[in-house]
């Protein structure tokens, strides 16, 4: 029995450190590797997009490495509401699971906007991050499990932020976000995974018809211990009604997505990412995105 219990508290000690390191691996996939990012839903990765394109509600789920037991798997559902002339808020709650972990994240966002010009504006957004990570799959310190382990996973919740700055003249709009401000000033980081932790984007609204528009993007991930991601990309929107995304990063892989906009209130989409065996990017993901434009004018 007292063998047993040793080669129990072993197999559970070898699941839970590969799945941090898995985790660790794959951590960028918090909030920054979701496709929905490039403009769907544009406050995932800067709190300055919160309101920029009215109220909404925005759902996705994002699945890397199918097949396997234990892939990650996230999912987040998030809002956006605008009160006042030129603020907006925003909620977002996200549920990270690898193997036997589950990180959940809340995140809190506030944008106000200026209006430099009657053409030009820059929106500031500051967000309040709380997260914690649990132990899955019926993990049960009492029987088997090491108390050790449970206790340290099984963490108090942290708190840290983000900052967002986006500058749009006409159809020209830069972004730029600095991602867990805490951490990343602190004189030692809490953290070891190798999470981005700035990206700047930039994309042009180019009209080719009446009916049809053009959108050329280009975004630069900073990561803590690995080289950047550039990705290059577009976005092919025709009558407010289909659109279609293709966006190649510098690490070889190929996102590219499909949706529809039904009476201007329904979203559908459906995004892929290819195979690439690199260190920043999950392998072979596949996200599926619902959103809902609600009652209210966009801020002019």
């Amino acid at each position: 029995m007292t063998i047993m219990k040793y080669s129990n508290k072993i197999m559970v000690a070898v699941l839970l450190f590969l799945s941090i390191c898995q985790l660790q691996a794959t951590a960028q996939q918090q909030m920054d590797n979701s496709m929905s990012q490039y403009y769907q839903n544009r406050m995932l990765w800067n709190p300055g997009f919160t309101g920029a394109d009215g109220n909404k509600i925005y759902a996705f789920q994002n699945r890397s490495w199918v097949g396997f037991d234990g892939a990650p798997v996230l999912s987040a559902v998030s809002g956006e509401i605008l009160f006042g002339a030129n603020s907006a808020a925003g909620l977002q709650i996200v549920s990270d699971v690898t193997g036997i972990l589950k990180r959940t994240n809340g995140l809190f966002n506030y944008a106000y906007r200026i209006k430099l010009t009657p053409v030009s504006q820059l929106r500031i957004g500051i967000t309040l991050s709380m997260s914690s990570d649990r132990l899955g799959l019926n993990y049960d310190a009492q029987s088997g499990g090491d108390p050790l382990l449970y206790n340290n996973i099984n963490s108090s919740v942290q708190f840290d932020g983000n900052l967002g700055l986006v500058y749009t003249n006409k159809q020209f709009t830069f972004g730029a976000s600095f991602f867990r401000l805490r951490d990343n000033l602190s004189v030692k980081s809490e953290g070891n995974a190798n999470l981005a932790f700035a990206q700047f984007g930039g994309m042009y609204a180019l009209a080719i018809s009446d009916k049809a528009q053009l959108k050329p993007l280009a975004m630069l991930r900073l990561y803590k211990t690995t080289d950047a991601i550039f990705d290059l990309g577009m976005q092919f929107e025709y009558n407010k009604l289909l659109q279609t995304m293709l966006v190649y990063q510098t690490s070889g892989n190929i996102r590219a997505g499909a949706g529809v906009l039904l009476n201007q209130t329904i979203e559908a989409n459906f995004f892929y990412n290819t195979n690439s065996k690199v260190t920043n990017n999950a392998s072979q993901q596949f996200e599926v995105g619902l959103g809902f434009h609600l009652n209210g004018k966009k801020q002019d």
